[in-house]
């Protein structure tokens, strides 16, 4: 009894060739359902700002409106909003919002 037998090699290979076959299949069908899961999303982050070690500052998105959110390893913190009728349409100068109200 042979440890290669010829039956076992040329299952071997059509194991490896339908997994090379599969491979493009599964990268391209992952794609896009991320995509598709992504496109539904209604939050977005739209800045991140470190403040040091597991300290930062983010600013988000949702529903029209941007939150300025301070994220620690203890807590979450909603320091303020800026709802979406308050921003102007157009800011001149590079100016950023302020979420001072």
């Amino acid at each position: 009894m042979d440890f290669f037998d010829s039956e076992m090699v040329l299952g071997f290979a059509k194991v490896v060739i339908v997994l090379i076959c599969l491979l493009p299949v599964i990268y391209y069908v992952t794609r896009w359902y991320g995509k598709v899961q992504k496109s539904s999303s209604t939050v977005s982050v739209k800045e991140r700002i470190p403040l040091g070690a597991n300290r930062c500052l983010y600013v988000v998105e949702w529903a029209g409106n941007k939150y300025l959110v301070a994220f620690t390893n203890q807590q979450i913190t909603v320091i303020d909003r800026l709802s979406g009728t308050d921003a102007p349409a157009h800011r001149e100068g590079g100016e950023q919002p302020s979420f001072q109200n």
